[in-house]
């Protein structure tokens, strides 16, 4: 349930010069055609750049700057694949363009293709300077901490922060924290360094080490609503849940429309058996970011926990349409269902659950006792053995009730 957050994020602003197209009858030039696409994308009319930028390089397939920003159209349309194919055929003919070249590591970072990320960011660290057109904003998951920069100015330190995280994406823990060192070493007051390689230390079993860096990013910007959040799950980590509950609530104040924070708060309520404060906070979780099931089924927890099973079922089943293969979704709503005497149904969720985790010892062990109560005594005792073969400790007088 931990939810750690990283700053990460960029945000693009093409500043390219417009070149007006004249109008009239006569048919485009390949030119003026990329003058429209490139008219279309300041006004973030997307499709509209895309069918300019399919004529140009209809018309000239080897119109490179054209692939360049049709692969950005494609992108901000959803065709991932397509912007990426794109910005490759681009690079192919331009194989130094840092632009391009963090773009395309921006698109394969945000998609989790790892070692690609990692060669276009170790590439553009060995780029030389050279003219820039497009400005970056990078802004971290809470959306705050802006910094401007282009591809081939100030960025080193951003991209040895990339490649820290890209490392501890892959598990390679030493390496991600040497990057952030190194970017450390750049930047000394970037209070987002300091999270991020808490984040890597954290990963790594270092927890002294990790609560040290999430401190000094406190020092650098007391505001920070990452650090403060990692600070609270930190705490809630090593059980002190009435420090964690009050650092979250802070974490809140400085940025209230964090929904992390929220859930995780709600997360330690359930652990201090606060149902009402755990629902109100995963209440406003969902609001924030709708899409999370694990919302849902904490929610529905808490609900549980205070009677309301009509309330508790409801988000049980929201949780499951939103990610099928949930697998503790399914168990927990089995469970709900054989408290509400619905035994039948109750198994179906438990068989899911198995089925999507064959290893799910707790949902062989509540199925049997389900199919103790139907009367079905061999597939209870069978479910039981399953369970125990799997490690789980049944019970003596468990065992012997159901597996005479």
């Amino acid at each position: 349930m931990m939810k750690w957050l990283i700053a990460s994020g960029l945000v693009i602003l093409f500043c390219h010069g417009i070149t007006n197209a004249q109008s009239g009858s006569k048919q485009r030039t390949p030119a003026e055609l990329y003058a429209l696409g490139e008219r279309a994308i300041q006004n973030q009319s997307y499709r509209t750049a895309l069918a300019h930028f399919n004529e140009c390089l209809r018309f000239d397939p080897y119109f490179w700057d054209a692939y360049s920003l049709r692969g950005f159209a494609k992108e901000k349309l959803g065709d991932l694949k397509g912007a990426l194919t794109d910005y490759n055929i681009y690079l192919e003919a331009k194989p130094q363009d840092a632009e391009a070249i963090l773009t395309r590591a921006l698109l394969r970072y945000n998609n989790g293709q790892w070692a690609a990320a990692k060669d276009d960011f170790k590439k553009l660290l060995s780029l030389p300077p050279g003219e820039t057109n497009t400005v970056f904003f990078q802004t971290d998951k809470s959306g705050q901490s802006n910094k401007i920069f282009t591809a081939q100015g100030n960025a080193t330190a951003i991209y040895l922060n990339y490649l820290g995280l890209i490392e501890w994406k892959l598990k390679q823990y030493k390496q991600g924290i040497a990057y952030l060192d190194s970017a450390i070493q750049l930047e000394k007051s970037t209070a987002d360094y300091y999270v991020n390689r808490g984040l890597i230390r954290q990963s790594s079993k270092d927890t002294i080490g990790a609560l040290a860096d999430y401190k000094q990013a406190l020092s650098l910007d007391e505001a920070n609503p990452t650090a403060t959040h990692n600070v609270a799950v930190l705490s809630g980590f090593q059980g002190n849940l009435t420090e964690s509950e009050k650092q979250l609530t802070d974490a809140i104040a400085k940025n209230p429309k964090l929904p992390y924070s929220y859930s995780e708060r709600g997360y330690v309520r359930l652990k201090l058996k606060n149902w009402k404060g755990a629902i109100d906070d995963f209440t406003i979780a969902i609001s924030l970011e709708s899409g999370e099931p694990d919302n849902y089924l904490q929610r529905g927890i808490a609900k549980e926990k205070s009677k309301d099973h009509p309330g508790a079922l409801a988000d049980y089943n929201h949780a499951t349409r939103i990610k099928s293969d949930y697998e503790s979704a399914w168990l927990h709503r089995g469970n709900l269902l054989t408290r509400m005497n619905r035994h039948a149904e109750a198994i179906e969720d438990y068989t899911i659950a198995i089925s999507l985790y064959p290893e799910y010892t707790l949902a062989y062990y509540n199925r049997a006792l389900t199919y103790h109560k139907l009367g079905k005594l061999n597939e209870a005792c069978s479910d039981l053995k399953l369970a125990q073969r799997l490690q789980m400790k049944i019970d003596v007088k468990v065992m012997t009730s159901i597996c005479k």
